[in-house]
């Protein structure tokens, strides 16, 4: 599936032009398991995530740490994606930070809420899940599931393989059979409530187009990645865009910079994603407790 934090670097290198090799991985999320291998958790990336920025030999591991990188030190002429006046510099700082995702702070925290409500980034833990869902009943075959689950000894965290299990044998009806499925996804339209009141109130503050006014920076690029998933996974709702319009229209903005086209899957995945997508859009119709988790 998608690498939402890939896709934020993507939309970083395409707004610089810098030119660079993109090496693809097949995620355990697509049947692929490339990156728990000992050849990548030797040699790549010991945490065995994406994405991984190399420059000279030097690895980066954090996507929002990879994007300041990009802009700080690779850009001729200096910095492009970042203000040089200290109050948009302090407020590109912010958002760059509520964009990244550590999944420690929704995970391991007494009341995950602490974690979702801090940082936007962690609203694409629980915003993925009806994705995730669907996409394992539909592009993932019972050998792909017989393959995660003899994954089970080689890695330290068995969520995913649960994950894949319980949507495979229950399908969306594991968000009301597993109840801690059901308490991640219930908050996630609170959350996006929450991130886009004080979204909305910066970009009132800067007179937008952008969340630093005319200056397109990281703030705006940490946004891509939330944003997009979104669309696959169907938050967009009809009632969430008449609530947060400048919401709406800053998206809208983004997307058409080339910048943002340069992030976007290819046309497969893309596919992929669209059809999983319907199937959401359907499981909406079908079952009002499930439509719930994006209206209320």
């Amino acid at each position: 599936m998608l690498s939402s934090c890939s896709q934020k670097v993507r939309a970083c290198l395409g707004e610089t032009g810098l030119k660079h090799r993109k090496i693809h991985h097949i995620l355990p999320s697509s049947g692929g398991w490339e990156t728990k291998s000992a050849d990548y958790l030797n040699n790549v990336n010991p945490a065995g995530t994406v994405p991984v920025l190399i420059h000279n030999g030097h690895p980066i591991y954090e996507s929002h740490e990879q994007i300041v990188y990009i802009d700080q030190f690779l850009m001729p002429g200096g910095p492009r994606l970042t203000p040089t006046d200290p109050g948009k510099k302090a407020l590109m700082d912010k958002w760059v930070e509520s964009g990244a995702m550590i999944k420690s702070e929704v995970f391991e925290a007494a009341d995950p809420w602490d974690g979702l409500s801090k940082r936007a980034g962690n609203m694409l833990l629980p915003m993925t899940m009806p994705l995730f869902c669907a996409n394992i009943i539909h592009n993932l075959s019972i050998w792909n599931v017989l393959e995660t689950i003899s994954m089970i000894p080689l890695v330290s965290s068995y969520s995913f393989i649960a994950l894949t299990f319980f949507f495979k044998i229950f399908g969306v009806e594991a968000f009301t059979k597993v109840k801690k499925l059901g308490s991640l996804i219930s908050p996630a339209r609170r959350g996006i409530n929450h991130h886009f009141t004080l979204l909305t109130k910066d970009l009132e503050a800067s007179a937008g187009p952008y969340i630093c006014g005319e200056d397109y920076t990281l703030a705006d690029v940490s946004m891509v990645p939330i944003f997009e998933r979104m669309e696959y996974a169907r938050w967009w709702t009809d009632s969430l865009m008449t609530q947060f319009p400048l919401v709406k229209k800053y998206w809208e903005a983004i997307q058409q910079r080339e910048g943002y086209q340069a992030s976007k899957p290819d046309m497969e995945m893309h596919n992929k994603m669209v059809q999983v997508g319907k199937q959401i859009d359907q499981w909406k119709k079908e079952h009002k407790w499930f439509n719930d988790f994006y209206e209320n």
